[in-house]
């Protein structure tokens, strides 16, 4: 796996933003926020919704034309901030990591391997990916789980490069 500098302004600064998000998300009115430098947006939303109106199961969403991530304040209330950090990093890899936007599998390892990069708490990836995963029971996300597990725990072994620092 390609190593991630989260150093670079580009990370850093959404890191910063999203921690922001995600430590006063339960006392957010719904609306849009944007990043002290202007390049991020997240639209806090009640619930998500999709185009025919119907609530949507998943806690949050990118926008593949501009990036703006969706969060569903109902969903978010309900987590930790590692498992809304674990969530943010999985959108923010879509758009601005990955080389394929559509690959749910590598936004799963480029977010995690910058969450577990800053020190946040594995157990907590682990509850988030459960959640998300909760009520939606498919081969595809039982098969996403078991790469997030073997990536979790090959980092926590020490067999992936943490950072990158240059």
């Amino acid at each position: 796996h390609d190593l991630i500098n989260i150093f670079s302004p580009k990370i850093k600064n959404f890191i910063q933003f999203a921690e922001q998000i995600c430590y006063n998300c339960s006392y957010m009115n719904p609306g849009s926020y944007q990043s002290n430098n202007g390049k991020y947006f997240i639209d806090v939303f009640d619930k998500i919704v999709g185009k025919n109106g119907t609530e949507l199961k998943t806690p949050a969403r990118i926008a593949k034309n501009n990036g703006v991530i969706e969060i569903s304040k109902q969903a978010f209330d309900t987590y930790t901030v590692p498992m809304r950090m674990a969530i943010l990093l999985h959108e923010f890899s879509h758009f601005y990591v990955n080389e394929n936007i559509d690959d749910e599998s590598e936004a799963d390892l480029n977010g995690l391997l910058i969450y577990l990069s800053l020190g946040y708490p594995r157990i907590e990836a682990h509850e988030a990916w459960l959640d998300v995963f909760m009520g939606s029971d498919s081969k595809e996300n039982a098969e996403r789980y078991d790469l997030i597990k073997k990536f979790i725990d090959d980092f926590e072994n020490g067999k992936l490069w943490k950072i990158k620092f240059t």
